[in-house]
């Protein structure tokens, strides 16, 4: 926000507004107010200003006319942006005096938005930078292409031809996105994102604009039980025997899917497993998508169906000694969760993620809630608010089992009194 200037100060410096009348057709303020993001209006007395905050411009630009053309510029010829309406008033009465005494050079004058704070230009910038992380294993394969989507599908058309100093809201932005909550969250976090690196690295802006607070609802993910999960792998087992060995660890074990189609021989020692590497999008990387090394228990189930395999072969394969693809698995999971449906008459619709990592979770938090720093652990967070996400206390069974109470049939027990 800048210092407000009484139009007097100006008029005392710059006596050329006098013979204007005070005429303001030749200067325009840029941007809106940041408070209530309206235009500004003219007062003789204050210059430029919004009347409801008494904010004032910070940036101007002077559009006089020469030969039926009207031009436009906002930066002086050092390069400097026009902040002040003295200093456009300065560069209009220079503009002027040039044209009376006939030594104007109009092509100096002519000013267009320039490269460098071009959002358009600046955008793609960012963009190669998160690409080449991306390439360096910096950041996840999967993030970057979603980037790109937004830049190509969202910022480009709504902030085209338009200078990076000049955006101070992008509530405009917001509301024109037809998106679920969740969507238009991330969209709007990537491109606040951008706005951080031009104000902490490019240093081409001072202020991140005003950004809309998006409420998205909290995600309630599906939980399959026990039971369940073992009558799906039993289904595996009739059905598609050749993958048991996969889907019996990631039922058993809790695991990204990612990290478990990556292991390899060099990860399984005794009854202990490392997970060293990933698969980010279709390569495989040397590092999880944590980036640290994380050591589990290999539970009794899961080391009866680990095949004998070289250090640098993958524990999981297919067909010709092929390593499952994030399609592949997901295909085996759908088509035994529809067998799965047909024959006990369920409507079971949740992603793999959800029934083997969160029902794993949600099942160790729920028979041991005092552990929910070792289950943070054995998934690798670096914050317990995440493990929570991914394990959903249930609160009455909690405090049921420390009230040593339990279902039998239709009624509850508590030491030996039934309460209906």
């Amino acid at each position: 926000m800048s210092t407000n200037l009484t139009l007097s100060d100006e008029i005392a410096e710059n006596p050329l507004i006098i013979s204007w009348g005070f005429s303001m057709t030749n200067i325009r303020p840029e941007g809106k107010c940041p408070v209530c993001f309206s235009s500004f209006k003219f007062d003789k007395r204050r210059g430029f200003i919004c009347p409801a905050h008494l904010t004032t411009p910070q940036r101007y630009v002077i559009r006089p006319f020469y030969k039926g053309e009207r031009i436009t510029r906002g930066t002086t010829f050092d390069g400097k942006t026009i902040r002040t309406l003295a200093d456009a008033l300065t560069l209009l009465r220079q503009f002027k005096d040039e044209k009376d005494r006939r030594i104007l050079d109009i092509t100096k004058w002519k000013s267009k938005l320039k490269i460098e704070y071009a959002f358009k230009h600046l955008i793609w910038k960012w963009y190669q930078e998160k690409e080449d992380l991306m390439n360096r294993g910096k950041l996840a394969r999967g993030y970057v292409p979603k980037l790109r989507t937004y830049i190509t599908n969202y910022y480009e058309s709504f902030f085209k031809g338009i200078d990076v100093r000049e955006i101070l809201s992008c509530k405009d932005f917001a509301r024109q996105l037809n998106k679920s909550p969740k969507y238009q969250k991330n969209i709007l976090d990537a491109l606040c994102s951008f706005f951080r690196w031009l104000r902490d690295e490019e240093r081409l802006i001072q202020t991140i604009p005003v950004f809309p607070k998006i409420e998205v609802p909290e995600y309630e993910p599906q939980i399959a039980s026990k039971d369940v999960r073992l009558a799906f792998l039993q289904l595996i087992s009739e059905n598609e025997p050749e993958h048991i060995p996969i889907f019996t660890y990631l039922i058993h074990q809790g695991c990204r899917p990612s990290e478990v189609r990556a292991l390899m021989g060099d990860c399984i020692e005794g009854d202990q497993v490392s997970y060293r590497r990933n698969f980010s999008g279709r390569r495989l990387v040397e590092h999880t998508k944590t980036k640290r090394i994380r050591y589990n228990y290999l539970f009794p189930e899961t080391r009866a169906v680990l095949p004998r395999v070289f250090p640098k072969q993958f524990v999981f394969t297919h067909g010709s000694g092929r390593s499952y693809s994030q399609d592949f698995l997901n295909d085996i999971y759908k088509r035994t969760l529809q067998k799965f449906n047909e024959k006990y008459g369920t409507n079971l619709d949740m992603p793999l993620y959800e029934f083997t990592k969160h029902s794993f979770g949600t099942e160790f938090i729920n028979a041991h809630p005092e552990h929910e720093k070792l289950l943070q652990e054995w998934f690798g967070h670096t914050k317990p608010e995440m493990t929570r996400r991914y394990a959903k206390l249930k609160v009455v069974d909690a405090f049921r089992k420390l009230d040593n109470v339990k279902r039998i049939g239709s009624e509850w027990v508590v030491e030996g009194v039934k309460t209906p």
